[in-house]
């Protein structure tokens, strides 16, 4: 249990601006006071970071940037893939220490509240992601994985931040290495027979293919390798993030956790012979659930999607983009933290003049739902020959437009964004009446 008694000023963020976020994180925390405490400022910086997650995802997406590159490629891809997902989980995390209490985290009931309306809006974010993963589009969808994240967050909600980063940290290390063992184990072991008896019982994978055992070990962001980036953000909500020597303390330390984790993984693979020995062991059939590459070059080039190969452990010092191993969670995570801190940094200029993007951000559960809607609609050329044709003719431009120029006409107009609003007002009232 958290024994926090700090009186520091905490900022809130979001309106409901991802499925952890709250709309009421300005309210003040409960005190002994008879006077509550003025409401506190909003972290636009934290809505410019989570609008920014977005829109990196548009780049994996929908390839946008493409052709900006001298060659006609997209020198966009490289710098965001596996990063943009990474930002959007730790900013999950920090979304959570938001909603209850920031630095000086709200006590009691009101911490029972804010620990059920994180677990209600997990069960409400389930079934949407669910539904998105059935359209079938190449979209991995991240929505369902956080209903995970947010159960298995909770219990740590109310800790200090140095037990929620401790965490973090020894699950960063520990979590991909039992992720190794258990699918060795799932693949080609014990554990194959249960497994493919969980498999055959869970709705959700008659549903969408992808079930319980995908959104803990197996899937494109497993949380026995992604809880990491949910509890690092946890622990980096529970600062006082008003402060400019906590936000420069979050650029120069997550700098240094993407050097660590680069860095290292660069030496492993280079200097010390790690690749060379992957490109000598390589292995068709393990990488037929990971790619399907033809070479262990090409895996390299390209990553993978949420796991590495079980072939060889060698893997596991890799830093490939969603590899899910302990160099990329801390470098993909170091880049996360310093990336939020340079947003809050630059906060007094991101407050006018990134309006836009903070608007995306604010409203980043209907947009990212949004342009999933989109891209199955353009695959299905559902609106070829129609009027609306012009829209998934250039995607990549429609979506972004569409994304900073819808988002900031609605947050002006309305507030709320029209997802957020009714997740806001069940979880809330569900969370009030459970005991």
């Amino acid at each position: 249990m958290s024994n926090s008694t700090s009186t520091s000023p905490r900022g809130g963020s979001g309106d409901g601006a991802d499925p952890a976020a709250a709309p009421d994180q300005s309210a003040p925390a409960p005190t002994a006071a008879a006077t509550a405490p003025p409401p506190r400022p909003r972290l636009v910086g934290v809505d410019v970071a989570r609008g920014l997650a977005v829109l990196g995802m548009f780049v994996i997406h929908v390839g946008l940037g493409w052709g900006l590159g001298a060659d006609g490629a997209n020198p966009l891809t490289d710098l965001v893939s596996g990063r943009a997902a990474a930002l959007f989980a730790v900013l999950a995390g920090v979304s959570i220490a938001l909603l209850s209490g920031g630095s000086a985290p709200v006590q009691g009931r009101a911490m029972g509240v804010a620990l059920w309306r994180v677990v209600v809006r997990g069960l409400l974010v389930l079934p949407l992601g669910v539904g998105l993963t059935m359209l079938g589009t190449p979209v991995a969808v991240i929505l369902a994985y956080y209903a995970a994240f947010f159960v298995l967050a909770v219990p740590l909600i109310d800790e200090r931040w140095k037990v929620v980063a401790g965490t973090a940290a020894i699950l960063a290390a520990a979590g991909p290495v039992v992720s190794f063992w258990l699918r060795s184990m799932i693949a080609d072991g014990p554990l194959a027979g249960p497994a493919a008896l969980v498999e055959a019982y869970d709705p959700m994978v008659a549903l969408s293919g992808s079930g319980l055992l995908d959104l803990l070990v197996t899937g494109s962001y497993p949380a026995l390798t992604w809880l990491p980036y949910v509890l690092a953000g946890l622990a980096v909500g529970r600062l006082d993030l008003t402060s400019l020597r906590v936000r420069a303390g979050l650029v120069a330390t997550g700098t240094a956790l993407a050097a660590l984790g680069y860095g290292l993984s660069w030496v492993a693979m280079n200097p010390m012979g790690g690749r060379a020995r992957l490109e000598a062991g390589y292995s068709a059939a393990a990488m037929a659930d990971h790619g399907g590459y033809t070479s262990t070059a090409q895996a390299m080039a390209e990553g993978f999607s949420g796991t590495v190969p079980v072939n060889d452990w060698v893997w596991l010092l890799t830093a490939l983009p969603h590899s899910g191993t302990p160099l990329e969670l801390a470098g993909a995570g170091g880049v996360a933290i310093a990336v939020l801190g340079l947003c809050l940094l630059a906060e007094p200029v991101l407050r006018r003049v990134g309006y836009p993007l903070a608007a995306v951000g604010s409203l980043a559960l209907t947009v990212y739902v949004g342009h999933v809607l989109l891209i199955w609609v353009a695959e299905n050329g559902l609106w070829q020959g129609t009027p609306l044709q012009w829209v998934t003719d250039d995607l990549a431009l429609t979506l972004l437009v569409g994304a900073l120029g819808g988002a900031t006409l609605w947050r002006l107009a309305l507030g709320r964004g029209p997802l957020e609003q009714p997740l806001h007002t069940v979880s809330s009232w569900a969370a009030k009446r459970i005991p």
